[in-house]
């Protein structure tokens, strides 16, 4: 019976030792999944601050777009104003008697042509001569 009891004796010696075995691993485990999850967090408010930075510079990029659609809509309106204005045709009259004058064309050509004035001709002769 003796020896039932040093065998249960070093049986339970074994397991204490193994279990003391097991308490150091798991405190070692412990403290590096707790470095990790403290790199972890670093990251993240890393992150957290990448984000927040991007969503405000995203705020003030977006400012700028609505500025510059509300100004093309402007020019657009404008254009459009222009184009039904007779001023854009008075325009577009200048631009054709400008081509003539490049190719080559005289005063009084432009002139009857265009219905410029004989200095309005002149000058754009001056200006576009070929």
């Amino acid at each position: 019976m003796e020896l039932y009891i040093v065998i249960l004796g070093v049986f339970f010696f074994v397991a204490i030792v193994m279990l003391f075995i097991a308490l150091f691993k798991m405190q070692r485990l412990n403290k590096s999944l707790e470095a990790k999850v403290a790199e972890v967090c670093k990251k993240i408010e890393t992150v957290q601050h990448d984000v927040s930075a991007l969503c405000a510079s995203g705020l003030g990029v977006d400012e700028r777009v609505g500025g510059t659609e509300r100004r093309v809509r402007n020019l657009i309106e404008r254009l459009e104003e222009l184009e039904e204005s007779d001023s854009f045709e008075h325009l577009q009259e200048f631009q054709g008697a400008i081509e003539m004058a490049q190719k080559g064309a005289g005063i009084e050509e432009i002139v009857e042509k265009f219905h410029l004035t004989v200095d309005e001709a002149g000058l754009l002769i001056r200006l576009h001569k070929a």
